[in-house]
């Protein structure tokens, strides 16, 4: 009889932990909601940034006709960063030598900065940033931010180790477009990516990137449940396009020249490997529901994850006490 009894519950019971546990997930799923930016998603890129479908051949000179060792224009210095100055421990080839071998003949610099040289260039010129390039729970987070942090400072050209060179002429063109920041796009054309992008030196753009980052590096960004996620939205290409949508939304941009390159010319500039080094299991989901749905889409699909995974823990966890109490 008391065994009918407990079978006779436990139905239930279980019901009503089900019940719990799909309130706990709407409140999680609400509480990562809160961290959608109002302005990330309001229309395309194309509606407030010049999007650069293809750089007129007059524009091509040669290095020495160019604006280099003025004040003005995009200096023809290309910047990639490493943890120490062997590239060989990247996790892929990295292009570090192929971007020399491009660019050298052509007068340009290609510098390596490492973990160890952007410590002492955010002391010297942004103490403000120390503490919280310091408190950055993940590597990639620091070099994020480094990378703006080295652009602000001098201007130039940044790449990835897993970005690769296609064309010369073609980024030459682009220094010599009239543009101040230039950045490759993200999936669907909707945000700025940070895997390649050009400035001015002392770019008031990246100093409002740099701010930002600065405002989400806090304890704010921990309460984000997925790595993947807490990185793009603290320091990652949400959080720059969120700053570009403040910038073009608190000034005219068509006063201060930024401009990304259109889906259909990135190419013609550089190869993108996406070598992804960083990404947990998490990442590696979302990129794939990112490559396979609509862009616009992504949100839906994290909110769809952390709910699944919340609720599988319910489960999971629901169905080992059973197995303990036998």
């Amino acid at each position: 009889m008391q065994l009918r009894a407990t079978f006779r519950r436990s139905p239930r019971k279980l019901v009503i932990r089900l019940i719990l546990g799909l309130s706990l997930v709407a409140i999680v799923v609400l509480h990562q909601l809160s961290f959608n930016d109002q302005f990330l998603l309001c229309g395309r890129l194309s509606e407030s940034i010049k999007v650069v479908e293809a750089c007129p051949r007059s524009n091509i000179k040669t290095n020495n006709e160019s604006l280099r060792g003025t004040s003005l224009g995009i200096p023809s210095v290309l910047h990639q960063i490493w943890k120490t100055n062997d590239v060989y421990t990247y996790s892929a080839e990295a292009s570090h030598a192929s971007w020399k071998a491009k660019l050298e003949p052509m007068n340009y610099t290609v510098k390596l900065w490492t973990d160890n040289d952007i410590l002492r260039l955010v002391k010297v010129k942004y103490p403000w940033l120390l503490s919280t390039y310091e408190g950055y729970s993940q590597n990639i987070q620091r070099a994020d931010m480094a990378r703006l942090i080295v652009m602000h400072s001098e201007g130039g050209i940044y790449a990835d180790l897993d970005v690769y060179p296609v064309s010369v002429d073609e980024l030459l063109c682009l220094q010599h477009l009239g543009l101040r920041t230039v950045f490759a796009p993200t999936t669907g054309d909707l945000g700025l990516s940070n895997h390649f992008f050009m400035a001015e030196q002392g770019s008031d753009f990246l100093q409002w990137a740099l701010y930002e980052g600065k405002r989400r590096g806090g304890p704010l960004s921990k309460q984000i449940l997925l790595p993947y996620l807490r990185v793009f939205w603290s320091t990652g290409p949400l959080m720059v396009t969120s700053a570009f949508r403040k910038y073009s939304w608190m000034y005219s941009t068509s006063d201060h020249k930024l401009g990304v390159l259109g889906a259909g010319y990135g190419g013609s500039v550089i190869r993108h490997a996406a070598g992804r080094s960083w990404h947990g299991l998490d990442g590696y989901l979302l990129n794939y529901f990112a490559d396979h749905v609509r862009a616009e889409s992504l949100w839906v699909g994290v909110y769809v994850f952390v709910a699944v995974l919340a609720l599988v823990a319910i489960l999971c966890r629901y169905r080992w006490r059973n197995i303990r109490c036998r």
